[in-house]
């Protein structure tokens, strides 16, 4: 997502009006407010004329150039959430690049951390030397924009299943055994009653895991019980 010459790009295309004699236009299935908002921004940025060694560029910073880079990445926040995909955000302001992962859909999205600025006056895209003036605030959006630890993230994964299927098979063993398939039925309720809390948590980072592993291990544990019923 950028802003080129007063017009806003989605992955390369022109998000614009449809002319006169109709025709196809590509907004990829976004809302029409967000469509207007984001050509609105790109408008804005072309009229204040900011760009990479423009407006924005320097220790002294326009007001004008802050709420535009502000605004923009807060319509990439939400373009990642409407489309459910990692969005490549270039700031027209400072010309850094931001690459958001796809970000989920929430009541309420997380705010997108700042974009570092060059303490030195350097508008380029690579950081000059030196300190940088302003460091990003570590929020969901960083972490969402963080690789996914797969390694560490499937280990928990793993033994929460483990611990899971061999609760769950203690627990119910003696059930299946005085009561057959009623006692299948009895776990299985249990078992769905934790499902809703567990649900709501498969989004969030480093529990996500430990749902993953649950239900993997809740599956398990029903299958073998059911053997043991039938």
């Amino acid at each position: 997502m950028r802003a080129e010459h007063g017009q806003a790009l989605v992955a390369g295309v022109v998000l614009a009006e449809p002319g006169p004699g109709g025709g196809e236009v590509r907004t990829w299935g976004l809302p029409p407010d967000l469509v207007d908002a984001l050509r609105e921004w790109a408008r804005v940025a072309a009229t204040a004329g900011v760009g990479v060694g423009g407006v924005g560029a320097g220790p002294s910073r326009d007001p004008s150039a802050d709420a535009i880079s502000r605004r923009g990445r807060q319509l990439a926040a939400r373009l990642s959430v409407e489309l459910a995909a990692p969005v490549d955000y270039r700031d027209p302001v400072t010309g850094h690049r931001v690459a958001l992962r796809g970000v989920t859909r929430t009541p309420h999205p997380p705010p997108v951390p700042p974009l570092p600025r060059n303490g030195n006056g350097h508008g380029e895209g690579a950081p000059a030397p030196g300190p940088v003036a302003e460091e990003a605030e570590l929020t969901a959006v960083t972490a969402a924009a963080e690789p996914t630890p797969w390694g560490v993230g499937l280990t928990l994964a793993v033994l929460v299943a483990g611990v899971v299927l061999l609760a769950n098979l203690a627990l119910a063993a003696p059930l299946i055994t005085g009561l057959g398939p009623i006692g299948l039925a009895v776990d299985a309720a249990v078992v769905a009653g934790l499902v809703p809390a567990l649900w709501l948590n498969r989004h969030v980072p480093t529990w996500r895991w430990a749902v993953h592993g649950t239900f993997a291990g809740t599956g398990l544990a029903l299958v073998f019980l059911a053997v043991a019923a039938f």
